[in-house]
């Protein structure tokens, strides 16, 4: 435990040493003596006691009132003296003398005084060194805020960086510092950042990593603290005589370093220096990641909008409730639409309702919605909407007006062919048929006048799909009435439902009694049977095939499920097309023109319905069929 140390003022020898001697009792003090005030000074300035204790009559011109009033603000002062004036007792203590002792006084009244006086002292040195702590690590806060702050307001990075190794200076007490990043490239670290370096040491600081003081800390990833009387090497060009430098680590990669030092200054770097030092790396090895990241998403959008401005295909996208988010110009142009609209919800911007209807679907099952939407101008768009995680939706639109006339080209020929074929194959069906009148035909003749009856069936039953939806999609034959669908449906299973006891298979019905639909009582029929008759069909004997109708937010749903062979992922995406058939060992004995589903898709479609498959192969599938209900106009008298 350190001695406190007393000067003691007096011109009397004697009177120091009663003073000394009877001090003792207070503890074991280390005296320095004084007979005059020039003597007292020269000690003052060689060393400051912890206490001064001043005689205030000193003989002569001396008066120990003066040398109090030149250090009671520094030292702890106690003054002896003869006189017992209240008014200079009071101005003493006024001006910061800890006690006064007025002659004669008891021993233990010095060491109170004594006693009291020191541990004043220390107690006051004890709150400046806090304050003084409390203010350094305020500051430190401050700057450590600054810098925080600002790597989340600014994207400069060379802004950042800069304060980053400004307040690494000013914080440790250096007298300058650098920020160094490593070049993979050549395998050097080249200076990002620096504060206080002169303009040719800034140009020239270009150092390996190999072999390198600094090149050290990015080889082990841990900070180096070096001082001492020889001077430090840096560069051939910087030499210090204390140097702190810390590693730049972006997760697990180290990226550079920062380092300050001193070249002039003895002071030395400590372990709160270092500490400070890693907080900052932290911060800008942060500042430049994050520049990263963001230079590389700028990248990825310049690419973005490149694609989205470029590409032929319209594009849409909105949050989930459908309020606008992007449009890219060819949407704006064949919409006629601008970014006035950004922000506004779609059906208030966009005029074609199929549009809109599109994604209004959003509210079903499916993440992948499509529909054909025609323009004003007379083109015809194919839409494909799709969900967009954590954004909304996403809407493609591609202009496939040639292909819709291509195909209706392809259907009036079919349809021409097809209709120009039957005559000829009703003459030769005939000419069959007659064949065992004109004589006996043996076994072998039957069996293939057979084949020829079920070819001719084959084929009249394809022309006759053909025709019908050649038909569907031209609109013909097309009368709409109210139709009560569960009667439509319970009429189809009554008459399919031999089919299933054939093949053993259980086929269960649930249809109580619905509104109905606004719709074609034939073609509807058409809808029923193809799909409970398909489910049968593709269904294992003793099988298990259910048929149900329920209403659900004005719309009617018509679910058809087997338990037969399934249809995969990949089928399942041409299923609805015209003569698609599944090709697998289960089905290639089953027969079938891959038309029927084509057609179920067209009525529904004339219908303002969906309808839609979900199957897993092995295990069975659910065909569900989604129809308006039917909502009697009110008339009302004028």
């Amino acid at each position: 435990m350190a001695t406190d140390t007393i000067l003691l003022v007096d011109e009397s020898a004697d009177a120091r040493a009663w003073l000394m001697e009877n001090a003792r009792s207070s503890g074991d003090y280390a005296w320095i003596e004084a007979g005059s005030l020039s003597e007292a000074r020269t000690r003052l300035k060689a060393q400051l006691p912890q206490l001064l204790i001043i005689a205030a009559q000193l003989g002569g011109q001396e008066d120990g009132w003066q040398l109090m009033s030149e250090y009671a603000l520094s030292v702890p002062v106690i003054i002896t003296t003869t006189h017992r004036s209240a008014d200079e007792i009071s101005a003493a203590l006024a001006a910061g003398v800890r006690d006064v002792l007025v002659k004669p006084f008891e021993p233990e009244r010095l060491t109170l005084a004594i006693t009291r006086a020191l541990r004043l002292a220390k107690t006051q040195r004890e709150r400046d060194a806090l304050r003084e702590q409390v203010d350094r690590q305020t500051q430190e806060f401050n700057a450590l805020y600054t810098v925080g702050k600002t790597i989340s307001n600014l994207l400069n990075i060379d802004e950042i960086l800069t304060l980053v190794v400004w307040a690494a200076v000013n914080l440790t007490g250096a007298e300058q510092g650098s920020l160094m990043l490593h070049d993979p490239v050549t395998g050097e670290l080249y200076l990002r950042a620096q504060f206080n370096l002169s303009a040719k040491t800034a140009q020239k600081l270009r150092v390996k990593v190999n072999d390198t003081l600094i090149g050290r800390i990015v080889q082990s990833g841990r900070p180096i603290m070096l001082s001492g009387n020889d001077l430090v090497k840096v560069q051939t060009s910087l030499l210090v005589k204390a140097i702190l430098g810390v590693p730049l680590i972006v997760g697990d990669k180290v990226i550079g370093a920062l380092t300050v030092d001193n070249q002039l200054s003895p002071r030395i770097f400590g372990k709160h220096d270092v500490h400070l030092l890693v907080t900052l790396a932290d911060s800008a090895a942060i500042a430049i990641e994050n520049a990263r990241l963001f230079a590389s998403a700028e990248r990825e959008r310049a690419k973005l909008e490149t694609i989205l401005r470029e590409m032929q295909d319209l594009v849409i996208v909105t949050d989930e409730n459908l309020h606008v988010l992007l449009i890219n110009a060819a949407a704006g142009q064949a919409l006629q639409l601008d970014e006035a609209v950004i922000g506004r919800p779609l059906s208030q911007v966009v005029e074609v309702q199929q549009l809109v209807d599109l994604f209004e679907q959003r509210h079903t099952e499916e993440y992948v919605w499509r529909a054909d939407i025609t323009l004003p101008d007379g083109r015809v768009l194919q839409g494909q909407l799709s969900s967009l995680p954590g954004v909304g939706y996403g809407a493609v639109l591609r202009d496939i007006t040639r292909l819709k006339e291509l195909d209706r080209i392809k259907s009036e020929f079919v349809s021409i062919v097809s209709h120009d074929l039957r005559t000829p194959l009703t003459a030769i069906r005939g000419y069959v048929s007659l064949l065992p009148r004109v004589g006996p035909l043996n076994e072998q003749q039957q069996d293939f006048v057979a084949r020829v009856e079920r070819s001719m069936d084959s084929i009249v039953d394809l022309i006759a799909d053909l025709l019908d939806i050649g038909k569907i999609e031209a609109g013909m034959d097309w009368e709409m009435t109210a139709v009560p669908l569960h009667i439509v449906v319970r009429e189809s299973v009554e008459r399919l439902r031999p089919n299933a006891e054939m093949n053993q298979q259980t086929l269960s019905v649930n249809v109580p009694e619905l509104s109905p639909v606004m719709g074609n009582l034939r073609r509807l029929e058409q809808v029923a049977a193809n799909l409970i008759g398909n489910a049968i069909k593709y269904t294992p004997a003793r099988g298990c095939i259910n048929v149900s109708l329920h209403e659900d937010d004005g719309f009617l749903v018509l679910q058809v499920s087997d338990t037969g062979i399934g249809i995969s992922l990949e089928d399942q995406r041409h299923i609805f097309d015209k003569f698609y058939r599944v090709e697998s060992e289960a089905t290639e004995k089953i027969s079938g023109t891959g038309l029927g589903l084509s057609i179920v898709r067209a009525i529904i479609k004339k219908h303002s319905g969906r309808v839609w498959v979900h199957s897993e192969l092995g295990k069975g599938s659910t065909f569900t069929v989604l129809l308006p209900r039917y909502r009697e106009e009110k008339k009302f008298d004028k």
